[in-house]
């Protein structure tokens, strides 16, 4: 970043980086700070460098299994070598850094021609009013999600500046943190980006690598626990409240049909892929687009098993309809902006302390995902209504 632009960006963000501390010093205050999912990295870190237990074993929370790949482990071991309360807070502040940063790369990503100034800031807000909810769930649990995008953002900046090694290898950071993102590896193989997947493989081995050379005699065993710990948290995927599969069960359910659920996965993938290959097909020859694989990112909470912190990866998405709502006319922005409103209840209202444990595990166990679906299905209409509407005008000239 240019230390002009630096300049303009920390103008209106050291006011958002007050906000997660003042919300530091309230957690204290109340007894509340726990940060529980970074007590399953501290503790899982701990116990690999103890020689002990690292899956299958809760850290915490009763809840609190370590099930990522022992790898990401690594980077968390100068962690597990302070006191917890100082980890912790070290963690926090690390990050409300991530956050920060991901505030500027969603800049760099959409905004690129146009300087830090009151019009991005207002898309940037808007869109941290809308994933309020979210964001303060990867402070106060102390999670990784703002990180995984930030690290995705970085790497679809990298292929586009022709750096496909170091894309690679970031995708193999975050592909060690989430297998989730498998999702954009047939994206990768439609545009023949052979040299980022050729990369990401460089990364995934050099992890490896690192990891035994830690620990060479548990290396086989690890990476054995860690595919047990994979099955064991993922559901079968139609129970999952908020995909895509749960919906089809349901809508099925309601006039008295029902299928088993590996057909119900089936259905749902082949309507998110054939949606999402008629949304990429006129530039399916063009190469790489930023917004296509973001696409992508954003449809993970609903194609696979997450809890509903995840969703803060669907923030490309809600910034490429706001943009989009952005160039209509007045009516149109009236309209847009109110469907946004109420898209926005299970996004910024999921929260017990606002609207009782009743209505927020309404919204938190389906309404947040439905909410999501409904966002794509509406768009994918409004995208083909204008291709169809742009070609009859062709037609008719």
């Amino acid at each position: 970043m240019l230390k002009e632009e630096f300049k303009y960006f920390w103008k209106g963000a050291r006011w958002f980086a007050l906000l997660p501390v003042l919300y530091l010093v309230l957690l204290f205050v109340n007894h509340r700070f726990q940060l529980s999912d970074f007590n399953v990295y501290y503790g899982a870190a701990d116990a690999l460098m103890n020689g002990e237990q690292v899956y299958g074993k809760a850290f915490g929370l009763s809840s609190g299994f370590y099930k990522y790949s022992p790898e990401i482990l690594i980077p968390f071991l100068p962690f597990a070598l302070l006191k917890y309360d100082v980890a912790a807070v070290l963690f926090y502040l690390v990050n409300t850094g991530v956050i920060l940063l991901l505030l500027n790369e969603l800049k760099q990503t959409f905004f690129k021609s146009i300087q830090w100034g009151k019009e991005v800031w207002f898309f940037i807000v808007v869109t941290i009013l809308f994933f309020g909810d979210q964001l303060e769930r990867e402070l106060f649990l102390g999670n990784v999600n703002a990180l995984l995008l930030l690290l995705t953002l970085w790497s679809v900046r990298s292929i586009e500046n022709n750096q496909r090694a170091k894309a690679g290898i970031i995708y193999a950071v975050v592909l060690c943190f989430k297998i989730h993102f498998l999702i954009l590896v047939p994206y990768f193989i439609l545009k023949k980006e052979w040299k980022v997947l050729l990369y990401t493989i460089v990364g995934l081995l050099g992890m490896a690598l690192l990891l035994f050379v830690c620990v060479p005699n548990r290396f086989v065993v690890l990476h054995s626990q860690w595919l047990k710990a994979v099955q064991a948290h993922n559901v079968q995927l139609d129970q999952s409240p908020n995909t895509v599969y749960h919906f089809i069960q349901a809508s099925l359910s309601a006039i008295h049909m029902s299928v088993i659920p590996i057909a119900a996965v089936i259905i749902g993938l082949a309507i998110a892929g054939s949606g999402y290959l008629c949304f990429i097909w006129k530039n399916l020859g063009k190469g790489f687009k930023a917004h296509e694989l973001l696409i992508l990112v954003s449809l993970i909470p609903i194609l696979t098993h997450t809890d509903t912190e995840h969703f803060l990866w669907a923030i490309p998405f809600f910034l490429m309809i706001i943009t989009t709502i952005s160039t209509w006319n007045e009516k149109g922005k009236i309209i847009g902006c109110l469907a946004l409103a109420l898209a926005s209840i299970p996004f910024l209202f999921n929260s017990p302390d606002l609207v009782g444990r009743t209505f927020s595990k309404m919204l938190d166990e389906g309404g947040i995902g439905l909410t999501l679906i409904l966002l794509f299905m509406f768009s994918f209409l409004y995208g083909s209504v204008n291709l169809f509407r742009n070609r009859f005008i062709k037609v008719g000239s």
